[in-house]
């Protein structure tokens, strides 16, 4: 039987028998920032709550639960900030995701174990031209995954959420 790991390159070999005994096959969601380089503080464990969700179901190549966490955010799809996909539902967005940019989920996962930026509305993760951010919600609309954009040169509103995010 082969097993994937977040970020491996290639499969790894292991035999039926040890399948139970399997250790976690990614490293973790990065919620280290600046003050807190161990992503130990209370900030950091109420990013780390937000992130691991959507970090888990990457790492598992798991659409459907990609597509429910995006559902579950406020406002759900409609809301959900990500390259052009014009009516889409969650389904559809995740399927655009891997169909039109040919993402493999892993790379959303890979993205998510980088230090994050961090800004006044949540964590901002940046990794090449990949962009997914997380808002810490506001009165009576709690926390959710708010964006993420596999072409952020493709959008505007991308590429300004990355200037922001990157200035001192």
């Amino acid at each position: 039987m082969l097993l994937l790991g977040c970020g491996a390159e290639r499969s790894t070999p292991r035999p039926d028998h040890d399948l139970k005994q399997t250790a976690a096959l990614c490293p973790g969601v990065n919620v280290s920032g600046p003050g807190d380089p161990a992503g130990a503080g209370r900030v950091a464990k109420f990013y780390r709550a937000l992130a691991e969700p959507v970090y888990k179901a990457a790492c598992a190549d798991d659409a459907g639960r990609l597509a429910h966490l995006i559902d579950t955010g406020s406002a759900g799809a409609q809301h959900f900030e990500s390259n052009a996909c014009q009516g889409c539902n969650a389904g559809e967005i995740v399927a655009m995701w891997r169909d039109d940019y040919r993402l493999d989920l892993a790379e959303l996962a890979r993205l998510l174990e980088t230090p994050p930026r961090w800004s006044q509305g949540g964590p901002v993760y940046i990794r090449g031209n990949r962009l997914a951010a997380f808002s810490r919600g506001w009165m009576g609309v709690p926390a959710f995954w708010s964006a993420f954009y596999p072409d952020c040169q493709a959008e505007e509103n991308c590429e300004l959420a990355s200037e922001l995010a990157t200035s001192p």
